[in-house]
């Protein structure tokens, strides 16, 4: 019996030198293969930072500004911007944001 807990502990310690090297702890990914095994995988690193997220959120901004350019036109709009730059705070920095500029100008045409 000592036998085959000593193997039991020399298992875990490669399952732990392993988890060291590469970084994964936590199990998330479970599959089965062919053979009717259970196969536990490693979760994968989280990034950083939600880059895809920020990028669709600049992604929309810029097309609900180019939407409402190309629907009031150019003009219009800019009129409506000139107004909000001399309210309050709030409405200067929404002034701020609004100005036309390539992109929405772009997305507009």
């Amino acid at each position: 019996m000592s036998e085959s807990y000593a193997e039991f502990h020399d298992r875990l310690a490669k399952i732990y030198r392993q988890q060291a090297k590469t970084g994964r702890i936590g199990r998330k990914a479970i599959a089965i293969d062919r053979n009717g095994y259970v196969i536990v995988k490693g979760k994968g690193r989280r990034r950083s930072f939600p880059w895809t997220g920020l990028t669709m959120v600049a992604i929309a901004f810029f097309g609900v500004k180019g939407l409402m350019m190309a629907q009031f036109g150019p003009d219009f709009y800019s009129q409506h911007v000139a107004r909000l730059a001399d309210a309050s705070v709030v409405e200067q920095a929404a002034a701020w944001t609004m100005q036309p500029d390539p992109v929405s100008r772009w997305v507009a045409l």
